[in-house]
């Protein structure tokens, strides 16, 4: 797709945004091949983008809030600080993406490929993340109290400082994981079978999930 014709999108995007869908034309990229874009904090809030090729573009900033990107291959894009609230994001394609600050609060991530992805110091609460795969994403200080991890792949994945706080963890792998003081699991909902290659000593007892309660660490 030209520039100039996806900047017409949206900026008709942003004039449906304001007059609440009265004018304007909903942005719409649905199944668009293969276009490495350059939109650094675009207004893409409710936008549908099914299953478009986004591969490495760059959308530092940007607002995808409540956007439906089912199936979106955002591979090794640049997505620092961008907005994903309440955004639909199955099966999207992160692998290898930076979503270093993003905010994926409340977001639907089932079956989503994170894998080698660089998410620190993101926003994962209430986010929906089952079946997700996460091996050796490096989550160093994200939030994912209350979010449903059920069956992800988190082993070999960074989770120091990483606050799993009432999250459910079950069926889960943290095989290989990395733990540290501050990675907290309190109030985690998960068989104990799921801690069984965790390093547990390097958790405060706060820290521990009830499935461990009592464990003695050295």
């Amino acid at each position: 797709m030209a520039e100039p014709i996806l900047l017409q999108r949206l900026e008709s995007h942003a004039i449906w945004l304001r007059s609440l869908g009265v004018r304007g034309i909903r942005l719409d990229l649905s199944r668009c091949p293969g276009i490495c874009v350059r939109l650094q904090g675009a207004e893409l809030v409710g936008a549908s983008l099914q299953s478009a090729d986004l591969r490495q573009s760059d959308f530092s900033d940007a607002d995808f809030s409540g956007a439906d990107l089912r199936g979106t291959d955002l591979r090794f894009a640049e997505l620092a600080r961008a907005d994903f609230s309440v955004a639909i994001l199955r099966d999207v394609q992160f692998r290898g993406a930076n979503l270093n600050g993003a905010n994926l609060r409340r977001a639907q991530l089932w079956q989503a490929d994170l894998r080698y992805a660089s998410v620190r110091g993101v926003n994962l609460s209430g986010a929906e993340l089952m079946g997700a795969q996460l091996a050796g994403v490096d989550l160093t200080g994200t939030r994912l109290c209350g979010a449903d991890l059920g069956g992800a792949d988190l082993s070999n994945a960074n989770l120091c400082g990483t606050d799993f706080t009432r999250a459910n963890l079950r069926g889960a792998s943290l095989e290989g994981a990395i733990v540290d003081h501050d990675t907290n699991f309190f109030g985690v909902k998960a068989e104990g079978r799921v801690f069984s290659t965790v390093d547990v000593e390097f958790l405060r007892v706060a820290h521990l999930p009830p499935c461990l309660a009592g464990t003695r660490l050295t």
